[in-house]
């Protein structure tokens, strides 16, 4: 009897003790939203299916593709009155038969990421609710006696067989090492592995600077070898140089409410000095600056002036700078121009109409074999449209390209009439630039969060397109970086772009940070 016991005890235990599990994640479904009262509606439905998923507790939900897999199933709806929104999403959760509505609001865009937050924090808590469906206990199964039949006196009591060992391997765990160059022979494409090595040949990159800078032009290369480069945010100018290390000349401060838009370099006077063209927008009133870089620091010989600038041509030497100015209600003016330097003195030439969709910081040209010019533009939309000289368009991307932050905006009547917000937001594209060979650079910008007038990108990288005289053909492009591109500049001489790169953008806490990296186009 000693011996059987314990086993005994051990059984009444097992039973009476309370069956306890955790409930495991509810296979979950986000469907795509529902939009009302927003233009971009396609685009939406996508992205505030991804906002809600990404901010779905995982101790309660695991993310499945397909609705019919799921156990929750979230519908999701977004409708914009105005400036205010509301989202609301239902609940339904086929393991109970029940169905729960959860919403949220917010007075403007800015709270949009925020009322997500909110709103998965109250689909946590309703989950939380939900009665659990508990397992049933699995008992392990009776041994065939629990009371074994007496033994002869004359039988030993049997001896219990020793319990078998268990044995402990360790194995160490090494990750496979890619190979440098992977070829495919069947289609002819080669896979290159890691990034570049830090400042290796062909690539450098700066320390990070304090502050978010928007924009980026090439100066001269000095006779000590050092590149001259102008860098600019919201309200300050950077004038530095380029050698061994990035040294800073001088910064200026341009003084609040006025805000800088983009900076282009040339030399319209030929003397072989570069002026450095700042497009900034004052109070609802185009107040552009001409700079020009001394020994010491950077002289301002022109202010207040009228027109937006954006700069066109493979080196500053050459390059023209075109301008367009702004009505009072915030819209472009009709056409472009050249810009002429005669003294200290500017004026314009050459006027011409830009296609349709067309102004001054998302157009460029480029010439095709034939040497004909064609415009190539970036929607509002991101997509690229070529027209030929006349304004006729020639073809439109499938993809999208582009991408930026940087902006301006005015009051605007004809929003105020639409219920929307009351100011017209322009965004300042990214540039194209054509190369010697005709392929045409064009950044792509992409983030997690870009809805209408919030736009947060995240990496981004450079495109080499070829126009075959019907269509854009891709011939390269880089890797993605996991940063955002503010502006770049081409340095043709070195057939390099030096690049503009956010690493971390501004917040509450801190005024972000930016890198200049220079790449080498083999």
């Amino acid at each position: 009897m000693p011996t059987i016991l314990p086993a005994f005890v051990s059984l009444v235990l097992l039973i009476a003790s309370p069956c306890l599990s955790t409930a495991a994640p509810l296979k979950t479904y986000v469907s795509e939203f529902t939009v009302t009262g927003a233009s971009n509606k396609d685009e939406l439905k996508v992205t505030l299916q991804g906002l809600l998923a990404s901010r779905l507790n995982p101790n309660q939900t695991q993310l499945v593709d397909k609705p019919g897999k799921a156990e929750l199933l979230l519908d999701g709806s977004y409708a914009l009155f105005g400036k205010m929104f509301s989202i609301d999403v239902l609940l339904k959760n086929s393991l109970t038969g029940t169905m729960t509505k959860v919403f949220e609001m917010g007075e403007s865009q800015d709270d949009m990421l925020p009322a997500f937050g909110r709103l998965a924090q109250k689909i946590d808590r309703e989950l939380a609710k939900a009665p659990a469906v508990a397992a049933a206990p699995v008992l392990p199964a009776p041994s065939p006696a629990l009371v074994p039949s007496p033994l002869p006196a004359h039988l030993p009591a049997p001896v219990p067989a020793p319990a078998p060992a268990v044995a402990t391997v360790t194995v160490p765990v090494t990750a496979p090492k890619a190979a440098p160059h992977v070829a495919n022979e069947e289609t002819g494409y080669i896979v290159k592995s890691g990034a570049p090595a830090l400042n290796s040949p062909g690539y450098w990159t700066s320390d990070p600077m304090n502050g978010t800078f928007t924009s980026i032009a090439l100066g001269r290369r000095l006779p000590s070898g050092e590149l001259e480069i102008f860098v600019a945010g919201d309200h300050s100018i950077r004038y530095m140089r380029k050698g061994p290390e990035l040294k800073l000349i001088v910064e200026i401060a341009v003084p609040v409410p006025a805000k800088i838009l983009a900076m282009d370099s040339a030399d319209l006077d030929r003397d072989g000095i570069p002026e450095i063209y700042v497009s900034i927008v004052d109070r609802n009133t185009v107040s552009s600056r001409v700079y020009r870089p001394s020994d010491t620091g950077l002289e301002q010989i022109a202010e207040n002036q009228p027109w937006l600038y954006r700069g066109i041509g493979l080196d500053f030497k050459e390059r023209t700078i075109f301008v367009q100015g702004l009505s009072s209600t915030g819209e472009y003016q009709s056409g472009i121009a050249a810009l002429t330097k005669t003294g200290s003195l500017f004026g314009t030439q050459n006027s011409r109409a830009l296609p349709r969709h067309g102004n001054i910081f998302n157009f460029s040209l480029f010439r095709d074999a034939s040497g004909a010019d064609k415009f190539i533009i970036t929607d509002e939309d991101g997509y690229l449209i070529v027209y030929a000289a006349d304004g006729s368009e020639l073809w439109k991307s499938g993809d999208k390209f582009g991408g930026s932050e940087s902006y301006f905006n005015y009051d605007s009547v004809a929003q105020l009439r639409g219920m929307t917000d009351k100011y017209r937001y322009n965004f300042r594209e990214q540039r194209i630039t054509a190369m010697p060979d005709g392929t045409l650079i064009i950044p792509l910008n992409e983030g997690n969060f870009v809805v209408g007038n919030n736009r947060s990108y995240s990496k981004h990288s450079l495109f080499g397109l070829q126009w075959s005289g019907s269509l854009l053909r891709e011939a390269w492009h880089t890797r993605v970086a996991q940063s955002y591109l503010a502006d770049y500049a081409y340095d043709n001489p070195k057939r390099e772009v030096v690049l503009l790169e956010v690493v971390q953008h501004a917040g509450l806490f801190g005024s972000g940070k930016t890198v200049i990296s220079i790449n080498k186009l083999d």
